[in-house]
């Protein structure tokens, strides 16, 4: 396993239980990725290490209609059609009657569609329960909640900011629990969806059926979705009144499809009620592979079109080079791109430590990491959190909601999880452009919340041209005007 998803998962219990680790140095015990995995850097991967999915990208123009019945004449099925974006998922395709397809009148392109590990295979796990709450600030773990103090979320709190539950983040990842206790209640359940065409036969064979179930048998998007709203029960989360779309693209084992993907971002920017989209993941892709260009393009017309609608797009910037771990800088990588923090009109988020500075993993780079916020290290802290009754040695990572439905390893009623990496910093930003947007009444467009979010950041560099920090790190309490 390369570098850059090594970090420690916990599953915090009243007593912390370890589990085996994934080889990632040379002196890891092996284990099964998918029998023990863990949190989280997410992954990344070279074109190389793609999967082919058994389904088509097309690009088509006209109505649906005509692309139906071409599809149809060709012998496949059409699963999802964008006629917004002229972008569609055809599956019951071979390479013969994919070209049919192509010839169509109504059809400009048709390509392989992939399968993509968007966020990690990972493996350490460690279990904690927590007590009540009543407000953010007295969270069972806010007192180990560095990120959260880091982003200066208790001043927005302080001043009355918990967002709007009008204003919603869709959260495009492997789907939310809806039943942990700091969860339920926040999940916009009638407007959530499963955009996974074709269920994993590993996933399935689990009891993981992520192509008619919303619920989260991996982790990462509950995690994901905890940092942004929370009932304060075990921890807070940066918006506590915002609530949360669950729209699952990725499968029990953190992978996807280009397609499924690209669905997922259309009906969130059609949503009327949906103000952000947060993709807590992402892959590097050639530059100059055909393949790769063509479907990168079609993720482009999605963010852009997300864009248009009023939404801002959110990503994780990467977690490093995909062999050293090392982040790179993602302005001058240029043969390789990373989809989705360079995508669009988006903006990417680079991951901050504990004691204020870059991650060791974390991308950096404007076009790609645009702002920044906490998104943990496995180092510990220079000197221990004040109030944190965690041990030193794992301080420096983040904590969030762990899914009960997980096929991995069981987690309790109210369990909660440690990790890192810049899945875990977008969340953060997408929770403060929440508060911002809901403080307005929902009235911002994205050029508005991308200004505001860059004014009030905390400039640890040269702002705005610093190549680490870019335009800052976000604060919560200056963003809503209370510094």
């Amino acid at each position: 396993m390369s570098k850059q998803t090594r970090t420690l998962l916990l599953v915090v219990a009243v007593a912390l239980v370890a589990a085996a680790c994934q080889p990632d140095t040379p002196t890891s015990p092996a284990t099964d990725d998918i029998a023990q995995p863990r949190v989280s850097k997410q992954s990344q991967m070279n074109l190389g290490d793609a999967i082919e999915a058994d389904a088509y990208v097309v690009e088509f123009g006209g109505s649906v209609a005509q692309l139906e019945a071409a599809v149809a004449d060709a012998g496949g099925t059409l699963v999802h059609a964008s006629p917004e974006i002229g972008v569609a998922t055809v599956i019951d395709l071979d390479d013969k009657s994919a070209s049919r397809l192509k010839r169509a009148a109504s059809v400009k392109d048709v390509m392989r569609d992939l399968m993509v590990q968007w966020t990690p295979s990972d493996a350490d796990l460690e279990v904690v329960e927590a007590g009540p709450a009543i407000d953010p600030i007295t969270a069972f773990f806010f007192p180990c909640q560095w990120n959260m103090t880091q982003a200066n979320c208790p001043a927005a709190w302080a001043a009355g900011e918990f967002g709007d539950p009008n204003v919603k983040v869709a959260v495009l990842d492997s789907g939310i629990d809806p039943t942990h206790p700091d969860m339920a209640g926040r999940v916009d359940l009638a407007n959530s969806r499963t955009f996974v065409s074709v269920n994993n036969p590993v996933c399935l064979a689990n009891g993981a059926d992520d192509v008619n179930s919303l619920l989260d048998f991996r982790f990462h998007g509950t995690f994901v979705a905890g940092i942004i709203t929370s009932n304060g029960l075990g921890v807070a989360g940066v918006a506590p009144d915002a609530t949360v779309v669950a729209l699952k693209t990725n499968n029990c084992l953190g992978s996807g499809s280009f397609g499924d993907l690209i669905a997922a971002i259309v009906y969130a920017a059609n949503l009327p009620d949906v103000h952000v989209i947060n993709m807590s993941l992402g892959a590097y892709f050639a530059k100059n592979d055909p393949t790769a260009k063509g479907l990168n393009a079609a993720v482009n017309k999605a963010v852009n079109y997300a864009n248009s609608k009023g939404v801002l797009v959110v990503s994780s910037a990467g977690n490093g080079d995909p062999i050293t771990g090392i982040g790179i800088n993602l302005d001058k990588d240029g043969n390789f791109i990373h989809v989705p923090s360079q995508s669009g009109a988006g903006i990417g988020v680079w991951a901050g430590n504990v004691d204020g500075g870059l991650a060791s993993y974390s991308n950096y780079g404007r076009t790609g990491a645009w702002v920044g916020a906490g998104g943990g290290d496995e180092f510990p802290p220079t000197d221990p959190v004040p109030g944190c009754f965690l041990p030193t040695a794992i301080q420096g990572f983040v904590l969030s909601p762990c899914s009960n439905h997980s096929i991995f390893f069981i987690c309790g009623p109210a369990s909660y999880l440690l990790g890192a990496g810049t899945s875990f910093s977008a969340p953060m930003v997408s929770g403060v452009a929440a508060l911002v947007d809901g403080q307005a009444g929902g009235s911002m467009n994205p050029g508005q919340l991308k200004t505001t979010l860059k004014n009030t950041a905390d400039d640890l560099g040269k702002k705005g041209t610093d190549v680490f920090f870019s335009h800052g790190r976000v604060n919560a309490g200056a963003a809503v005007g209370n510094p």
